[in-house]
């Protein structure tokens, strides 16, 4: 099965009228193709908020001129269904949109809320669905609206350059980790898994609030080595953790100093898939949704990393694939589970910080690669030691985990990661890029 991430092919629209008109003509032209039928929610995910309020506006303004009665849905991706069948809605259309240098990205799809049950207590047929795939050059009113400058001033290349802080130290090894914003102020606070508590960290390290994940029921099989994972979702703001010994995941609402349960997950984001763990082994299982779309991965993958459409995942076996569609194609050799992307210097292209493969040993190394190598080696099936990365480092221990965090609001991302010592202890680092 493709997932929506392929979907996002270059299939320039045809008409005039601005990006955002076309956009939303392509959209009704899809919708009413397949048939679906009003009131139709809309529901737009996208990095800026005006962009967000203003496509969403448009698009409703199409439906309804088509005399489909239209509403926005505000709500994330994930709970966008169930708050359009709230509104009585029977179709929703849900689109998340990137900007990657001058060229526009809408992915996502429309389908119906609800199944007909009128020919008796089986469903007659299922609810009709459509994949929604463009792209479009940015105009000047859509660069505006996503802070994208259409003639960029040319400065001169400044060299990459991480410098490593650490944060804290624990008396046991982090075996998850995730970063966002929790409390509103545009910093990413940092959630950790140690053993089975949860604990939340403010973007200094401070504790905020711990959190007991052994209430939840047991798994059905528990991996030899620690493994779990966490996401933080917003609207609003709450955190998903799953550990592998337990065979659900706990949802739990920041409120102050306290973690609050809101229920329970069969599973869990990881960053843009949403998969579950794989009982008795330290890896996810391939069945996967992105965007609601279920898809399948070539086989149990043991991390990933998403930035603006951009997807790295982490195998068993010491490789990594990095890609714009599902499923993934292309492997890299020698590239450990403690490795993530993330835009360190705020160009909109995320950078690739990789570990090791390793499994052993008191020492692990970090290689910092521009996407467009990392890429290249992955279409080539090549190593990260066949390059040279743009900056490298040795430490002690092993790194683990790792993710990308905007820790002083800026706008651009840290890269934080916990490293497995020797001795079972762990420690939590933090890679800022050093500016001139």
């Amino acid at each position: 099965m493709i997932g929506l991430l392929s979907l996002a092919l270059a299939a320039m629209p045809s008409g005039g009228g601005s990006v955002l008109e076309r956009l939303s003509d392509d959209v009704l032209q899809k919708v009413t193709a397949a048939g679906l039928e009003g009131p139709i929610g809309v529901a737009v995910e996208a990095k800026e908020a005006p962009f967000s309020r203003a496509l969403g506006t448009v698009l409703c303004g199409r439906l309804t001129r088509a005399r489909l009665s239209c509403e926005v849905v505000d709500a994330a991706p994930e709970i966008a269904v169930t708050v359009a069948k709230q509104h009585e809605l029977a179709t929703l259309v849900r689109l998340t949109v990137t900007a990657d240098g001058t060229t526009l990205f809408a992915k996502g799809d429309a389908l119906e809320t609800w199944k007909n049950f009128w020919a008796g207590e089986q469903p007659t047929r299922g609810p009709r669905a459509v994949a929604i795939g463009l792209t479009y050059e940015l105009d000047a009113e859509v660069a505006a609206l996503t802070g994208v400058s259409l003639t960029p001033t040319p400065s001169p290349a400044i060299p990459l350059e991480l410098k490593l802080s650490s944060l804290v130290r624990w008396n046991t090894q982090p075996i998850a980790l995730a970063a966002g914003d929790l409390d509103g102020d545009k910093r990413s606070e940092l959630a950790v898994l140690l053993n089975e508590e949860l604990v939340v960290l403010s973007p200094e390290a401070k504790v905020i609030a711990r959190y007991d994940l052994s209430s939840a029921p047991a798994a059905s099989a528990t991996p030899r080595e620690p493994f779990g994972a966490i996401a933080i979702i917003q609207n609003p703001p709450r955190l998903v953790a799953w550990s592998g010994r337990r065979a659900r995941a706990e949802v739990l609402a920041l409120s102050g100093n306290t973690l609050k349960p809101q229920g329970m997950a069969d599973s869990i984001a990881v960053d843009m898939l949403t998969a579950r763990l794989e009982p008795g082994l330290n890896r996810f299982l391939p069945d996967v949704q992105v965007q609601g779309r279920q898809t399948r991965m070539p086989g149990g993958f043991q991390a990933s990393s998403s930035r603006n459409g951009v997807m790295l995942v982490v195998w068993p076996d010491g490789t990594g694939t990095v890609t714009r569609q599902l499923p993934p194609t292309g492997r890299i050799a020698d590239v450990g589970c403690g490795s993530a992307l993330a835009d360190v210097d705020k160009d909109g292209v995320p950078e690739l910080l990789v570990s090791t493969a390793r499994t052993s040993g008191d020492a692990d190394e970090l290689r910092l690669l521009p996407l467009s190598v990392a890429e290249g080696l992955a279409t080539n099936a090549q190593s990260t030691r066949s390059t040279t990365p743009s900056w490298q480092t040795t430490l002690k221990g092993r790194v683990i985990v790792m993710t990308g965090a905007d820790l002083d609001g800026d706008g651009g991302e840290e890269f934080v990661f916990g490293t497995w010592l020797a001795d079972g202890s762990g420690e939590l680092w933090v890679a800022r890029r050093v500016t001139p």
